[in-house]
């Protein structure tokens, strides 16, 4: 019901200003309440929900170090065997349904002085623009010269830029300049991970969870509230 403030005596008008006014006393007062709700409530839960999770990480981190602590005489005496290369990043070894696979994963990374090389390969790109098909051309170039989110140039598109230069334009700042870039690739260790899974009867491979991530939640525990609602 909406009321016309206009049609009120004085002292009606009195009145509804102050309902008005300890309407708004009564809101702000709940609102103070609800966030001092909150607050009591993350008091409680966060230090013992952290605290969990604490001794979670730490409990997947001696699992990991003592996984590889167990496969050290394994990949040493499998290296000396088989020739294995220095350089080979990952070693899956697998027994009956059952797999495990470590390794280390390396992050692209160049030296300073690919940037001698980057601005070489700039400076004859900028020598095609010359009509629509060269500037398509020096797009798609350029697309194999994005730095990733790290800032790093990806090696395997420096590579295939390279494959270009040597085909369609040797002897070329492009040729120079890509090879500048490519004697200064210099990979960083990124982390050594460990991964593990097996196959069911059925014969699917299922991956066993290592992240809490990945885990997946009982199906007791329903979270729909937090989901967007359907209009």
């Amino acid at each position: 019901m909406t009321i016309d403030i206009t049609n009120l005596s004085p002292t009606e008008k009195k009145e509804f200003i102050a309902q008005a006014r300890e309407l708004e006393k009564q809101e702000k007062e709940q609102r103070a309440k609800d966030m001092q709700a909150l607050e009591d409530i993350a008091k409680e839960v966060v230090p013992a929900s952290f605290a969990l999770l604490q001794e979670a990480s730490d409990n997947l981190a001696k699992a990991k170090a003592q996984v590889f602590r167990d496969f050290r005489d394994y990949l040493l005496l499998k290296i000396e065997t088989m020739g294995v290369k220095s350089n080979q990043q990952t070693h899956t070894v697998s027994f009956n349904n059952q797999s495990v696979k470590l390794g280390y994963r390396i992050t692209d990374g160049y030296n300073d002085d690919a940037g001698y090389g980057l601005a070489m390969v700039h400076r004859f790109l900028g020598t095609l623009a010359k009509d629509d098909n060269s500037k398509k051309l020096i797009g798609a170039l350029n697309r194999l010269l994005q730095k990733n989110g790290k800032g790093d140039l990806d090696s395997k598109k420096v590579l295939e830029l390279r494959q270009i230069a040597d085909r369609d334009y040797p002897d070329t700042d492009l040729q120079r300049g890509v090879e500048i870039i490519q004697n200064n690739y210099s990979p960083k260790l990124s982390k050594w991970f460990v991964e593990a899974w097996q196959v069911d009867s059925t014969g699917v491979e299922k991956s066993l969870p290592l992240s809490i991530t990945a885990v997946n939640l009982p199906e007791d525990v329903d979270l729909t509230f937090l989901l967007p609602k359907e209009d």
